[in-house]
């Protein structure tokens, strides 16, 4: 038992006392903290960044899908008026226009929804909201058909000439703002 003991009294502990060993020791430490803090900061970085460009690429689709959807049901729309509503048939429920709603419906459940400036939100649920009623009423001989042709052009022409556009402006500029990240959108996304 004495011989272990006795190895330990002969090694050599010069070291330990000497103040060089310590300096150098603190910093070690010091370098350590330092180095593990900036490979933190840096992967905090860029995981906000990689996270930020996610979601700014999941707005750009949500709102060129929602600006495509709209666009089609303007136009569908417009042969409505001038080929149903011009002709004033006299069951016009056999000829109700068959608008689509897959991107509106499926916009509820996106988390990127709520992302969209609310501008592109109440008019894509008034224009939804107030064709449904134009169509209902024109349907239920509410409306005449002169009446409701004129009230659905006015909404169109209002979706036509500033809501679309300014979408477009709003996810263009998304797209542009991915470019400058790096990120190649126009091989997912053609425009129309």
């Amino acid at each position: 038992m004495k011989a272990p003991i006795q190895k330990i009294k002969q090694l050599d502990h010069g070291d330990l006392q000497k103040s060089g060993f310590w300096v150098s020791q603190v910093f070690v430490v010091l370098a350590t903290i330092i180095g593990v803090y900036l490979a933190a900061n840096a992967g905090l970085e860029q995981a906000i960044r990689f996270d930020s460009i996610i979601a700014k690429e999941h707005n750009y689709y949500l709102r060129a899908s929602l600006h495509d959807e709209l666009q089609d049901n303007a136009r569908e729309l417009r042969g409505y008026v001038k080929d149903v509503l011009g002709r004033n048939p006299a069951n016009l429920k056999d000829q109700h226009p068959a608008l689509s709603q897959f991107v509106w419906e499926t916009m509820r459940f996106s988390p990127a929804t709520l992302e969209t400036p609310s501008l592109f939100l109440t008019e894509g649920r008034r224009f939804y909201a107030d064709t449904a009623s134009i169509i209902e009423k024109v349907e239920n001989h509410f409306y005449g058909a002169t009446y409701a042709a004129k009230l659905l052009t006015e909404l169109l022409d209002r979706m036509e000439q500033d809501t679309l556009p300014k979408l477009k402006a709003n996810y263009q500029a998304l797209g542009e703002s991915l470019k400058a990240d790096g990120v190649q959108i126009e091989l997912l996304k053609e425009d129309s």
